[in-house]
């Protein structure tokens, strides 16, 4: 019975070393539209946008950016941005949740061009998201996607286009799952060894 003990508890501290608490990650999607004015009148052409306006959030936020009173609707400041590029830009932007409970940003690591031609530009990157407020989320690997479609193909006469932009939280498993059942099986699999024996 006293090895029964102990062995119960060697499961338990096994469990509890395994159980280190977890950050708070960012989840979900948002997307976001608005106008921007480029450096160049030829989509073609451009290498970056510079003042943006009329920025909201659109679509159906999900995941962290649709708790603590949602986010849809809600204005985006953002930061001029030029393309291809690895300059940190932080942040590219930024905005609050429907009650300013919670305010979140986007860092620009690296951008890339994906496609440019006078009718569309998709920009694809990388970066970090971050939430504070009543939540205080960990930095969040994120992916970040910037599309301007002009179907016309014409040149803009103040620069200005329409822009669609999304982002994802992208959050790895660091293997703790796989640890928690490993340590619990074996833990289970010597408390029954005693049992029988």
């Amino acid at each position: 019975m006293k090895n029964n003990k102990w062995l119960v508890l060697a499961g338990a501290v096994a469990l509890t070393a395994f159980s280190t608490a977890q950050a708070v990650q960012i989840t979900g999607n948002v997307d976001m539209s608005g106008t921007t004015t480029l450096n160049n009148v030829n989509l073609s052409l451009a290498s970056s946008a510079g003042l943006f306006s009329s920025v909201t959030v659109g679509g159906i936020p999900t995941g962290s950016f649709a708790l603590n009173g949602g986010s849809l609707g809600q204005a985006v400041t953002w930061t001029g941005f030029s393309w291809p590029s690895s300059t940190l830009v932080s942040p590219l932007w930024t905005f609050s949740t429907i009650g300013g409970s919670e305010t979140f940003s986007f860092a620009l690591a690296n951008d890339s061009v994906v496609t440019q031609t006078s009718s569309f530009l998709n920009l694809l990157g990388n970066g970090t998201l971050t939430g504070t407020g009543a939540v205080n989320y960990d930095p969040t690997p994120g992916v970040w996607s910037f599309t301007i479609s002009n179907p016309s193909g014409q040149t803009s006469a103040n620069m200005s286009f329409t822009f669609q932009n999304s982002q994802t939280a992208v959050i790895p498993d660091g293997g703790a799952t796989v640890m928690l059942l490993g340590a619990a099986l074996s833990a289970m699999g010597l408390f029954r060894k005693k049992l029988i024996a």
